[in-house]
């Protein structure tokens, strides 16, 4: 969208009564799903900064709060319900964003949650590959660069909001990474027991 494009939008009247209604939608709603049409609509006509981080914050707060709850519960995102897909949206893009500032530990452990969480098998295969690249040392810039395939991604699709394409088979790199693998298994496994005896 270019920037004539933008302020057409911005000074259609229709527009501007569904951004409204869709802004009154989330706050009596509070749902993630609305939240992020929200922030999309916001980043496409280049809203304030202030706005844009502000609605971010909210959806990572709330996404925080789905996963803790899945991993309480021992329970799975099912991303074909438009807030789960939103949580684990939240909570990938926080983890990317931990990822690009160094902060790989935190990153790896989202990615590690993801991966416990979600019911979609490319997705929870893709988040291992993620969490075991950063325990082999992968940095952000290695870890899109060397590892991840993004030229082909189709962004009509929803599910391409995660990285799932890599310069190797899925199976391929898990068996390269597969010292990592079970590491990070084992460490799920200690985590499911814990929970398990707590009940």
């Amino acid at each position: 969208m270019n920037q004539e494009e933008i302020e057409q939008l911005k000074n259609d009247p229709k527009f501007q009564e569904d951004l409204k209604k869709l802004e009154q939608e989330v706050k009596q709603s509070n749902s993630l799903a609305k939240i992020y049409q929200l922030l999309d609509v916001k980043l496409a006509v280049g809203a304030k900064e202030d706005e844009i981080d502000e609605l971010f914050q909210k959806i990572v707060d709330l996404s925080f709060s789905a996963i803790a709850t899945k991993l309480e519960s021992l329970s799975e995102f099912d991303l074909s319900n438009p807030d789960d897909w939103a949580a684990a949206r939240g909570i990938y893009e926080y983890a990317i964003q931990r990822y690009s500032q160094n902060d790989t530990k935190a990153a790896q452990e989202l990615f590690l949650a993801l991966y416990a969480t979600i019911n979609h098998i490319e997705i929870k295969d893709a988040m291992m590959v993620h969490a075991a690249a950063i325990g082999k040392g992968y940095d952000f810039d290695d870890f899109f660069n060397k590892l991840a395939k993004i030229k082909d991604v189709d962004f009509n699709d929803p599910m391409a909001v995660f990285v799932v394409n890599f310069s190797q088979p899925v199976d391929i790199l898990l068996e390269m990474f597969k010292d990592e693998v079970n590491k990070l298994n084992k460490r799920l496994d200690k985590l499911k027991k814990a929970q398990e005896e707590a009940k």
